[in-house]
């Protein structure tokens, strides 16, 4: 048995690690008081050859369970940005680029747009048109990253469906007794996931590459024609962090959650904290409410002592390389069998010590590469019970219905914590850092992210394993609604907080319409301050509602915002309206004809 009063050093800070990220923070602070940036209207081929294997590696990332984060739009914009020699805008466009992608997660064999490709496009462009490192003109870019992340959608649903070719050649190997192959199969079939980002950026950094290329790039949206409309994308572009809002909310609120969602928003716009206090501050308002409620609903929470068992055939040395085979779960992820071959690989080296004959090791190893799909985090708790149970002599077939019950729920705690609460409120405080051009931001978006996830993937593993399927028991139905209510109504606070302050910054967008020569924007001020955020976020969010699909939802928000500024209806502070000329007016109320189409008839039959 874990003797767990060892303390687990898998996860304890030695000197190294505190020298590490005093390096890193160096470096960060080093990058942000130099505030270096680079003008420059073409990219050698070598920085194109670096940004293709830099997306690359965040496809990596993003299917061996996120360990590093770096395929985020906020250290994504940063690092293509340093291999650019304009890390400044980088940081801006990524850290803005974030809060349109905040609620854009995978569930189940869901696909979304993919943020890393259509962040590094968006910097690439932006540094072949010489955009300044300023939020203001920065956020141009935003509605570009949108529409690459769509076409990198497009090309992983064919990675999903083709990466069956992986399942079955692991059962084609497990047939053969052929077991070795079994983990190197499964880690080839995150190669495809990897090159569907590769591609699409290499193709463009290397046109970007051509000086012919990036020069008609500059002057196409440079030209007096299209430049006002780019003027306007850089304020419609604040409105699409309203889509990622709606998303979160779609997957959280319900009525009852409407106080804390005015909590939130509350603390942003009339004291003006900032997200980190907002984070805090909910915390200890929800941790507060739900610790008493869960005092009136369930008493003191018990979890009984681990039963004594007879001596252990496994060491801890197991546990610790089934934690790290854990990474790969999702490595070769497809339509078919989804996880299936990852929880074969990951059992591969229990099984060999657990079985005694060459066909006993074949019939477990050809179960565990059924269909199986849960959170990839959790997921070590269902591995944890597995392996204790299975240890303990537990039949194939309980371990087959262990793992079918205990998937569903797991994947929707898992995602509601993960996915939807902890991914998205670290990087939105990194990004809110990173929009102020802090290369802090990425930094501390990594240290929240990295040892909380990291540390949730090591310990569901460990107590998985140690408390077996008590936990099961304990983990109940009523038990786990109550997490996901509370991380729901604490996602909700701070998605009040992110449509604050970062929908439509007021310090950037307002209405420039007026009333006998007041300003609409400072009546609604009067009313609510930033009430024109919270109509965004309302109006996504009805959108979304509606059951509009994502890619006219994001359609939609874009041209909505884009016909309002040709308008002159919106604009950059102090701006008074003036009438729009011709052709800019009949292409603002042209885009808001289409947008409201699309509201209406764009919405699924339910």
């Amino acid at each position: 048995m874990i003797d767990n009063e060892k303390k687990n050093k898998f996860l304890r800070i030695e000197k190294h690690t505190i020298f590490l990220y005093a390096a890193v923070i160096a470096i960060a602070l080093f990058l942000h008081f130099k505030g270096v940036h680079a003008q420059t209207t073409t990219i050698s081929p070598a920085q194109a050859l670096a940004l293709t294997i830099f997306a690359f590696i965040c496809g990596l990332d993003y299917i061996w369970v996120t360990p590093t984060g770096i395929w985020r739009p906020t250290i994504a914009g940063t690092v293509s940005g340093i291999i650019l020699g304009n890390p400044l805008l980088g940081l801006i466009a990524g850290s803005l680029i974030e809060f349109s992608f905040l609620g854009l997660f995978t569930i189940g064999g869901g696909t979304v747009p993919e943020a890393a490709s259509g962040t590094i496009v968006a910097t690439t462009l932006g540094v072949i048109i010489g955009t300044a490192p300023t939020p203001e003109a920065a956020v141009a870019l935003v509605p570009i990253a949108i529409p690459v992340a769509a076409l990198t959608m497009n090309i992983e649903i064919l990675v999903r469906a083709g990466d069956a070719i992986f399942t079955h050649w692991a059962d084609a190997a497990i047939a053969d007794g052929n077991y070795k192959l079994v983990g190197l199969i499964n880690i080839i079939g995150a190669v495809p996931w990897a090159l569907s980002r590769a591609i699409p950026v290499g193709i463009f950094a290397f046109l970007g590459a051509t000086p012919e290329v990036a020069t008609a790039i500059k002057e196409a949206i440079t030209s007096p024609t299209i430049a006002p409309f780019w003027n306007a994308m850089s304020i419609a572009g604040w409105w699409m962090p309203a889509l990622g809002v709606a998303l979160l909310l779609r997957m959280f609120y319900r009525t009852e959650y409407l106080p804390y969602f005015l909590w939130g928003f509350a603390l942003v716009a009339y004291f003006n904290l900032s997200l980190l206090a907002v984070a805090v501050f909910s915390t200890i308002l929800v941790g507060t409410i739900y610790v008493a409620r869960w005092m009136i609903q369930f008493g003191e929470f018990k979890v009984e002592a681990a039963v004594e068992e007879s001596a252990r055939v496994l060491t801890r040395g197991d546990l610790i390389r089934a934690f790290w085979l854990s990474w790969f779960i999702q490595s070769s992820w497809n339509y078919e069998r989804m996880m299936g071959t990852g929880f074969a690989h990951g059992m591969l080296p229990i099984e060999q010590k657990l079985r005694k004959t060459d066909e006993e090791l074949k019939e477990w190893l050809t179960m565990h590469s059924e269909f199986y799909n849960t959170e990839p985090h959790l997921h070590n708790i269902i591995l944890g019970m597995t392996i204790a149970m299975e240890e303990r002599g537990a039949d194939i077939e309980t371990i087959r219905a262990i793992k079918t019950a205990l998937m569903g729920p797991f994947a929707g705690l898992g995602d509601s914590i993960m996915w939807f609460t902890l991914l998205p409120i670290a990087f939105a405080i990194g990004a809110s850092l990173g929009t102020q051009g802090n290369f802090l931001g990425p930094v501390i978006a990594l240290l929240i992210w990295i040892p909380i996830s990291w540390a949730v993937k090591f310990y569901s593993l460990i107590y998985g394993y140690k408390y077996g399927d008590q936990l099961a028991s304990v983990l109940r139905g009523d038990v786990l609604k109550f997490f996901r209510d509370a991380i729901a109504a604490f996602a909700v606070a701070m998605m009040g907080g992110i449509g604050a302050s970062y929908v439509t910054p007021p310090v950037f967008v307002q209405v420039t319409l007026s009333i006998y020569g007041v300003s609409i924007q400072s009546i609604m001020d009067t009313i609510i301050p930033r009430l024109l955020p919270l109509l965004i976020v309302l109006y996504a969010y009805w959108i979304i509602k509606r059951g509009v699909p994502l890619s006219l939802a994001v359609t939609s928000l874009f041209l909505t915002g884009l016909g309002l500024s040709l308008l002159n209806v919106i604009g950059a502070p102090g701006a008074a309206f003036e009438w729009p000329t011709l052709i800019n007016a009949l292409a603002g109320i042209l885009l808001l004809i289409i947008a409201i189409i699309i509201d209406i008839f764009g919405a699924r039959k339910k």
